[in-house]
């Protein structure tokens, strides 16, 4: 329990769990003060109670949206799918509907021609990115397929990001899990492939926009599914070699000093400078840097934003200058013009399709 817990602005907690999109765990911390002296008043707790049922409401929307999603692209064109992130992530939570919900990513077992090929031909204005295209499948759950899962600022460890897909694939359309409330089922990737993707991402995000709590809470209850000794030196290994290191000692060290993860599900060694700053930019951006008063990318140009990323990123060029000064400034650049030729690809696609 926190120190001096009858003394709780409730109110500003509430908003804090919205900044940070975490307010259905908050809220499960809050349940746990039934009968003590420091919950707050039954108009307080209705308002809490409002929003996790809320959160609980899209998660059963977005658990029905991608069981449908997934079944229909394997029952009508043979597409395995996987689901990132999302809905099954929430399947590692102890309630899985305390997790705010967001988008519903899928990976599937395409190349990227024989994606670019399908969406053409079942959504030709789907729009494009560096790594994932839209899909819009549901007018009330937004839907990506991603061409990689992820992706990072340096393009020589991108290389090795990318190589690192591609070897464990094929393993990650074989997990199937049933979602609550028998909602349907999904396939999800292994924890293996997770511990290193969803670093990844928290990594991607923390440098190209900032990253809040969410993504942290969700690679801590993903830790405390346990690994063993010989996973956890093939992915320290693996972290070093992907550049990766000494970001997740950062993380490991946040994890494990303020969510307090216990030390045997910590993957490499803590580093507390690097995890005094990952915390400090997470309280201070909020989710995705949505509530970064610092910051203001929304409505600039491209260019106008790849000099406030700069300007952002160099204040953290001392630890991580391969990301910072040698990667983000240069392939921002690369990943434009990829995703311009991905476009014109695509393009021909549907004039063939359309000439067909």
């Amino acid at each position: 329990m926190p120190e001096r817990l009858d003394e709780m602005d409730w109110d500003g907690l509430l908003e804090f769990g919205r900044k940070q999109t975490i307010v259905g765990v908050l809220y499960h911390g809050l349940k746990r003060l039934e009968g003590r002296p420091e919950r707050p008043d039954k108009y307080k707790v209705i308002e809490w109670y409002a929003a996790n049922e809320e959160i609980a409401k899209d998660n059963e929307k977005l658990n029905r949206a991608s069981a449908k999603i997934t079944y229909l692209l394997y029952k009508k064109d043979g597409i395995k799918a996987c689901v990132l992130k999302g809905q099954g992530n929430a399947l590692m939570y102890p309630d899985p509907m305390m997790r705010t919900s967001g988008d519903i990513d899928l990976w599937t077992s395409l190349t990227t021609d024989e994606l670019l090929s399908f969406i053409m031909k079942v959504s030709p204005e789907s729009g494009i990115e560096y790594h994932h295209i839209d899909f819009p499948a549901f007018d009330d759950a937004v839907t990506e397929i991603h061409i990689i899962p992820s992706f990072m600022g340096n393009l020589f460890y991108e290389r090795r990001l990318k190589k690192y897909f591609e070897q464990v694939k094929a393993d990650q359309f074989r997990q199937i899990v049933s979602l609550p409330g028998g909602a349907g089922r999904i396939c999800v990737p292994t924890d293996g492939f997770n511990r290193i993707f969803q670093l990844s991402h928290v990594m991607h995000h923390f440098f190209f926009e900032g990253v809040g709590l969410r993504q942290i809470v969700d690679y801590y209850y993903l830790l405390r599914r346990g690994f063993t000794e010989e996973e956890r030196a093939a992915d320290e290994q693996l972290l070093k070699r992907l550049n990766m290191h000494k970001f997740a000692a950062g993380l490991m060290w946040l994890l494990h000093d303020t969510l307090g993860l216990d030390e045997r599900y910590l993957l490499v060694k803590p580093n507390e400078k690097v995890g005094r700053m990952l915390l400090d930019e997470a309280m201070k951006a909020g989710n995705f840097g949505h509530h970064d008063d610092r910051y203001h990318f929304k409505g600039l140009s491209v260019y106008t934003q790849y000099f406030v990323e700069i300007y952002r990123n160099l204040h953290f060029a001392w630890q991580f200058p391969s990301e910072t000064i040698w990667g983000r400034p240069v392939s921002r650049w690369y990943h434009m013009y990829y995703k311009w030729r991905l476009r014109r690809k695509a393009k021909r696609l549907k004039q063939k399709g359309n000439k067909s």
